[in-house]
């Protein structure tokens, strides 16, 4: 068997090609990812540590506030910049980074995707992800996007080998550091280690073979990440400690509280949740209200803020099962949901289309084409002979979904989870006829030889 570089075969060059020309037209499109995030955090922590180790700034100054994983990965990029580099020339540093992240990820799905079925499924999954390229939209934003995206394509490439190989060490190291990196960059997927540990007590009990196989491994590697997990934490709290962060606990509850009242009485209303979008809403209003009233009550209770949004939202998802259940559904819904809430349909443009008409058709073909992923996804689920092969690409969506169906949802949370759907939705898709011959003709110039598994 000849061994073959990482980069040597023709679909890893397309891939990189093909790569390059999508950032192209993602630039061309009317409407950008913030380039410094929603409120600036990571690209400001990142700056911050970076300019600590050029010497610049105190250690009093470096912050871990939210997720530490993103800062971990743009502060050493950051460090390659001048003396005295402006806001711009580290946006241009992270935003190479986080092309060249993207990159790596498509060739880890597109490797994952093949270990785990063959070739032809592997290059249905990498046409999926260019028809529909929202990760290069994510490209131009110094956020956790991106780094979290990686991640999740690490746990998928890295399960893969595993599967194909359960005795290397290096398999089992390289997948408890992605599902590492995966929640330290999104700690909302801390639900992956719950549900793969109930994968555990279910195959211990009803499939020996696998346990027999992965379990006492899978247990170790699963107990080790959480570990890990817990003490990059506590190493951001001494990192913290005696400076001026953001609450974490405090920020949960109002990030729940949202939740409590998005879809609740307007469960089409998709707009984004901010006062610019929809100031005119019903659930928008009522929360702000009610967020005034919790506000007042802890003024004259004399309770903490923690304690009063704790009581309240128990309360509220006891007092109202139906109206929490029908949120879940909508939220899980609107999840996979793409719209464009930064510019207004008559200011739309794509090269000489312009105004709603191709606004509106913009985003169908969009959701179509998501649409597609998903269905190719059922479809796989509901006909493969053995799930628990494939546990930790449905935990991913299974544990996003959860945890933002009862908390608060927008699509970006769920990103993470296009590794698995597009892996799982290349392997259904490519059970239709229709789309298997099409794929078959197209693999005959991507793969003039059949190809040795690295």
């Amino acid at each position: 068997m000849n061994k073959i570089t990482f980069f040597s075969k023709r679909i890893d060059l397309l891939i990189i090609l093909v790569s390059s020309l999508m950032m192209l037209v993602v630039l061309s499109l009317p409407f950008k990812a913030h380039p410094f995030g929603d409120e600036a955090s990571f690209f400001d922590e990142a700056k911050t540590m970076s300019f600590f180790f050029k010497g610049k700034i105190g250690f009093e100054q470096v912050v871990l506030a939210k997720a530490p994983a993103p800062v971990f990965i743009y502060a050493p990029t950051f460090l390659l910049t001048s003396a005295n580099p402006t806001d711009m020339d580290l946006w241009y540093r992270g935003v190479a980074i986080n092309f060249i992240l993207i990159t790596i990820s498509l060739l880890l799905i597109y490797r994952a995707t093949r270990n785990f079925f063959d070739e032809k499924v592997g290059l249905v999954s990498v046409i999926l992800l260019f028809l529909f390229p929202i990760h290069f939209y994510y490209v131009f934003g110094i956020t956790a996007e991106v780094p979290a995206f990686f991640a999740a394509s690490v746990v998928g490439f890295a399960w893969s080998k595993v599967y194909l190989d359960s005795s290397k060490f290096s398999n089992w190291l390289l997948f408890g550091f992605g599902l590492w990196l995966l929640i330290m960059c999104r700690p909302n997927a801390l639900l992956i280690l719950g549900l793969g540990f109930l994968v555990l007590a279910y195959s211990f009990f009803k499939r020996k073979d696998f346990f027999l196989q992965f379990g006492k491994k899978t247990f170790f590697t699963l107990l080790l990440c959480g570990l890990s997990c817990f003490a990059t934490l506590k190493l951001a709290n001494l990192v913290n400690a005696n400076k001026k962060v953001y609450d974490q606990e405090g920020l949960f509850y109002f990030v729940a509280h949202q939740g409590r009242y998005q879809f609740r009485e307007e469960p089409l209303d998709f707009r984004f949740w901010d006062d610019d979008i929809r100031p005119d809403s019903k659930d928008y209003q009522n929360w702000k209200l009610k967020a005034k009233e919790l506000e007042d009550y802890r003024v004259k209770s004399g309770k903490t803020n923690s304690d009063v949004y704790k009581e309240y939202l128990i309360n509220d998802i006891l007092g109202h099962p139906f109206i929490t259940a029908r949120q879940f559904f909508v939220k899980s819904f609107f999840g996979q949901v793409y719209i464009v809430n930064s510019i207004a349909p008559q200011n739309f443009h794509l090269g000489p289309l312009k105004g709603p008409f191709f606004y509106w058709a913009f985003l169908f073909v969009v959701n179509l084409i998501n649409i597609l992923i998903i269905i190719g996804s059922l479809v796989f689920l509901f006909k493969t002979k053995d799930l628990l092969k494939y546990w930790p690409l449905w935990c991913m969506v299974l544990g996003l979904l959860l945890f933002h169906g009862m908390m608060y949802m927008e699509p970006r949370y769920m990103f993470p989870s296009r590794i698995a759907l597009c892996l799982m939705g290349a392997a259904g898709l490519y059970q239709i006829k229709w789309i298997q011959r099409k794929v078959n003709f197209i693999a005959k110039f991507v793969f003039p030889n059949k190809q040795p598994i690295n």
